[in-house]
């Protein structure tokens, strides 16, 4: 660095230094996380939160989940979908779909890495939880169903059951969901939290669906 640009250099530390510093004196807004005991109020408020993020709600019941599914992917065009191995989905998605190639993710991501970025229209998961207060998909990743099974295809399609919806994380982290795996003692290495589809945004703030991840989040919300 020549003697010029160091003195110039010098002279902007010296003004960022020599600067007045305020000191902020207002104390911090109380903050809780939002609760509720009814379970139609933590529906309402999962459904417009996770909604606000643009996904889309699709509402079922345990009796016609399979076929409600089906109905989807037909109307969507999906021609082909991953699920993950333990799937019970799996035979009845077969049969409704015949148009579709249903397949099992069933090996390593190695082997089949070309057709999982390039062909694979939807991937379909089960969420172990939602959060009501943020509108949020919790999902525990392994091999049943492998974390790209839900960040990789452009169509994320997730199924929920309404009575996994709690109000907040905390209350998240007392279910037998959480505290039966150990996980109050031991928190899991892989807990993925889903809000909405990817997106992104670059330095003017432009946003963009699908850069790093789906461009469409479908939540299939299991009535009770």
């Amino acid at each position: 660095m020549n003697i010029q640009n160091q003195r110039a250099r010098d002279a902007i530390f010296a003004k960022l230094k020599s600067a007045p510093r305020q000191k902020e004196t207002k104390p911090l807004p109380e903050w809780q996380a939002w609760h509720s005991e009814n379970l139609n109020e933590r529906t309402n408020r999962f459904v417009e939160k996770i909604s606000a993020s643009h996904a889309e709600i699709q509402y079922t019941r345990e009796k016609t989940l399979d076929d409600d599914l089906s109905h989807c992917i037909n109307h969507e065009g999906f021609k082909r979908i991953l699920l993950g191995k333990n799937n019970p989905l799996t035979s009845r998605l077969k049969e409704g779909c015949l148009q579709s190639h249903i397949a099992v993710y069933d090996q390593a991501i190695e082997t089949f890495k070309t057709s999982l970025f390039n062909e694979v229209d939807a991937g379909i998961t089960f969420a172990n939880a939602g959060i009501a207060d943020t509108g949020t998909l919790a999902t525990i990743t392994g091999e049943s169903e492998p974390r790209s099974l839900s960040l990789v295809p452009p169509t994320h399609i997730a199924i929920i059951r309404e009575s996994d919806i709690v109000s907040h994380f905390s209350e998240l982290m007392t279910t037998p969901f959480w505290t039966s795996a150990g996980w109050d003692t031991t928190p899991p290495t892989n807990l993925l939290l889903i809000s909405g589809p990817s997106k992104t945004a670059d330095i003017q703030q432009t946003l963009a669906y699908g850069a790093h991840g789906p461009k469409r989040l479908i939540v299939f919300l299991v009535k009770e």
